[in-house]
C-alpha cells in the first residue's frame, strides 16, 4: 500500500512537470495580447532570443533611415514646391495628404514669358513731312527820343508827340516797357504817327519848352521836374501817358499801366482825331486790334 501511494505521487508529479514549463516567447499567444497598456505586465519576465533582438535593432534601425531619408526627401519636395505655391498663390504652402507617400513635382515646361510691347509687330513710323521753315517776324521796336529831338522835328514836319512819363523806381514802368511797347502792332502805329519821347520825371536839368523854362524842383529825399508836374496836374503817378498834339499843346494825359491792346486803341484814338467827334467808350467797343 505505501508503494502504491509513492508510485502514484512520481506518476502526478511527471504528469504536471511539463504542464509548469514557461514557453518560449512568441510561440505561445497571451491571454492579454488583445489589450493595450502603459505599465509592465505583472507575468513571469520572459527570456529574450539575442539573435531576434538584433534582428529586430536592425530592422528598427534600418525603417529608421529609410523614414529619414523620406522625411528628408518629403521636407525637400516641401521646399521645393513652396516656391510654387508662393508664385501662383497667396499664402504658406500647403502640404499633400496621403499616406506616407511623396508627391513629385511636375516636370511640365512653363510657357516663356514675352513683352506684349515687343511680340506684336508694331505699326511702322508714319513718314514725318517737313515743316516750311517759318518765316522770321521781324521785331519792331519803339525809336524813342528825347523831348528836345521830337520838338526839333517838329519844324520839319507835324507829328502828334506821345510822351512816357516815367521813374528809375518805378515797376510798372519797366513792366510795359517789357510788354506793352515791345507789341509790334503798337511800336510800328507810334513811329509812323507820332514823335515817341521818353520823359524821367525826376530829371534834374532845365528844360525850355514853348517859350518857358521848367526846372528841377526839389521835395524831401526826392524831387521831380515841374513840366512832368503841369503835364500831370500836379498828379505825380507813374507811369503816366501824356498825348500833345501836332502844336504841342496837350491833348490829355493817362495815368496807370497799359496792356497792349488797351494802348492800341488809344494811340489809334488821339492819332485818328476821333476824340474830337466820337466817345471813347463807343470807339473802344467797335476798335479791332491789329495784333
Amino acid at each position: 500500500m505505501y508503494r502504491y501511494l509513492i508510485v502514484c505521487i512520481i506518476a502526478l508529479t511527471a504528469a504536471m512537470l511539463p504542464a509548469q514549463t514557461t514557453p518560449r516567447s512568441g510561440n505561445t499567444p497571451s491571454a492579454n495580447s488583445g489589450r493595450t497598456s502603459i505599465a509592465p505586465s505583472s507575468a513571469r519576465p520572459t527570456r529574450s532570443n539575442p539573435a531576434a533582438t538584433s534582428r529586430d535593432s536592425k530592422t528598427q534601425k534600418t525603417s529608421e533611415r529609410s523614414s529619414g531619408a523620406t522625411t528628408t526627401r518629403t521636407e525637400t519636395s516641401e521646399r521645393g514646391t513652396s516656391s510654387d505655391a508662393t508664385l501662383t498663390a497667396k499664402g504658406s504652402y500647403r502640404p499633400t495628404t496621403g499616406s506616407g507617400t511623396t508627391t513629385t513635382r511636375s516636370n511640365s515646361t512653363r510657357p516663356a514669358y514675352s513683352n506684349p510691347l515687343t511680340s506684336r509687330s508694331l505699326p511702322s513710323a508714319a513718314p514725318q513731312h517737313k515743316k516750311a521753315a517759318a518765316k522770321p517776324v521781324e521785331r519792331v521796336t519803339v525809336n524813342w527820343m528825347t523831348l528836345e529831338e521830337a520838338m526839333e522835328k517838329s519844324k520839319t514836319e507835324k507829328r502828334k508827340i506821345f510822351v512816357d512819363v516815367y521813374t528809375s523806381w518805378c515797376g510798372w514802368c519797366k513792366h510795359m516797357d517789357s510788354t506793352t511797347f515791345v507789341s509790334g502792332s503798337v511800336a510800328k502805329y507810334l513811329n509812323d504817327h507820332y514823335y515817341p519821347v521818353k520823359f524821367n520825371a525826376e530829371q534834374q536839368n532845365d528844360i525850355v519848352f514853348k517859350d518857358k523854362t521848367y526846372r528841377f524842383k526839389k521835395s524831401g529825399n526826392r524831387g521831380h521836374h515841374e513840366l512832368a508836374a503841369e503835364w500831370l496836374n500836379n498828379r505825380l503817378t507813374f507811369p503816366t501817358t501824356v498825348f500833345l498834339d501836332e502844336n504841342m499843346n496837350l491833348i490829355q494825359s493817362l495815368g496807370g499801366y497799359q496792356d497792349a491792346n488797351k494802348m492800341e486803341a488809344i494811340i489809334n484814338y488821339f492819332g485818328t482825331d476821333s476824340h474830337k467827334k466820337v466817345p471813347w467808350e463807343s470807339y473802344e467797343k467797335k476798335f479791332v486790334p491789329q495784333q
